[in-house]
């Protein structure tokens, strides 16, 4: 039987370790083991990877119990199934949509309580309106809060259970927990009228790809892009609670009704840094090769911590201080190897527009009707492939 806590506790604890042993000097540059994975967090080289997605290939072992998708498919597969939502990403992050992602987050969260549980619930509301209304289409808003849920409980435990052994009857109980979530996901998606015609959409565009489900293919492009948006603005929400300094600049900044916003900007791009949403990758080895000074083996699997990189103290000054200020982001200085929230190469998050319009205009909306504040600044995580603040956290809300 699952045992959550456990779960929780080695997923947590693995990005926790990651926190630990980046942004130190003395390991600047150098590739290091962690258990029976090498891990790059060199900036030089994660780009390196990145930018050859034929060599070091996407690997996402059992979490695909969840199905397929352009998230965890390499080569031609990839690239057809990326076209099916691509220009539909591009069309949603438009300038002319801007206006509507903001009143959508302004009207999502004016109709929520003064509560932490309360605001997160309504920025994936509204996160989640603005992912089906790209798609033509009206999410049933509570059903499908709920099945987000459940996915994000399934994903934490496939990715356990692939770098856990799990017993026969654990990967039986995870495997049919994932096909029941989707039989359930495309019930629920289906009854929405317009669904069918988009679905077919979906498959007309991959006429080649066998066993090709456009319901797999929707459900983990929604779960990726509302879940590490809604992430981005919690952590948003932790930093501003920990700095009232910070967030009354904010707030004036965001009041003046100027165009430019450098400290709303600078704040968000210092978040994504400090917490990336995906704060680890792993990719597997498709020929012998040397990188960073390491010999890789066809086959092998290697990890890529994007906090590691985030913190890489040849590219960042102070990288393990959150500074809300920060003079790279400032000053637009920064080596754009160094800060790849969306990573970067022929396979960044082809969401990155949208997600980085949808973040920028939450925060506008939250730091207009809300005050946050912390009674302490202990960071606790809350991992499940998206790097989420901890619940019960100790901040209070009122509205402004």
């Amino acid at each position: 039987m699952d045992n959550q806590t456990q779960i929780e506790s080695v997923l947590n604890n693995l990005v926790y370790a990651l926190f630990a042993q980046s942004g130190q000097a003395e390991t600047n540059g150098r590739a290091r083991d962690l258990g029976n994975l090498i891990v790059f967090d060199n900036p030089e080289a994660v780009d390196t990877i990145v930018k050859a997605p034929e060599l070091f290939r996407k690997n996402f072992s059992l979490i695909s119990a969840l199905g397929f998708s352009r998230f965890n498919t390499n080569g031609e597969d990839w690239s057809v199934r990326r076209a099916i939502t691509q220009d539909t990403y591009l069309a949603a992050a438009k300038p002319a949509q801007q206006r509507l992602v903001a009143e959508l987050y302004t009207a999502s969260l004016s109709e929520s309580d003064a509560t932490l549980p309360s605001i997160q619930q309504a920025l994936f509301a509204a996160s989640m309106t603005i992912f089906y209304r790209a798609f033509g289409l009206v999410p049933d808003m509570a059903a499908t809060l709920l099945l987000l849920d459940r996915v994000r409980n399934v994903l934490r435990r496939l990715q356990y259970y692939s770098w856990v052994s799990p017993t026969n009857v654990e990967r039986t109980n995870v495997i049919e927990d994932s096909r029941a979530v989707i039989a359930d996901f495309t019930s629920l998606l289906m009854a929405e009228p317009r669904a069918a015609a988009e679905m077919d959409r979906f498959k007309n565009q991959a006429p080649d790809l066998e066993g090709f489900s456009p319901v797999e293919e929707f459900v983990m492009n929604f779960f990726a892009g509302v879940e590490t948006t809604v992430t981005t603005a919690l952590w948003v929400i932790d930093r501003l609670g920990a700095n009232q300094q910070v967030q009354e600049r904010i707030h004036a900044e965001i009041l003046s009704g100027e165009a430019q916003t450098p400290y709303t900007d600078c704040i968000i791009n210092e978040t994504m840094r400090y917490f990336p949403p995906i704060p680890f990758l792993t990719r597997e080895v498709g020929a012998d090769t040397v990188l960073d000074g390491r010999k890789l083996y066809a086959g092998q699997l290697i990890m890529v911590s994007i906090v590691g990189v985030h913190q890489n103290p040849s590219f960042w000054s102070n990288p393990r201080v959150f500074d809300a200020s920060r003079k790279e982001f400032l000053d637009n200085s920064f080596d754009r190897r160094a800060f790849i929230p969306f990573l970067t190469g022929p396979r960044m998050c082809g969401g990155a527009r949208l997600g980085r319009l949808e973040i920028k205009e939450a925060v506008v909306a939250l730091v207009r009707q809300f005050a946050f504040s912390r009674a302490d600044d202990v960071i606790r995580f809350d991992y499940a492939l998206a790097l989420r603040p901890a619940q019960g956290a100790s901040i209070s809300v009122s509205r402004r």
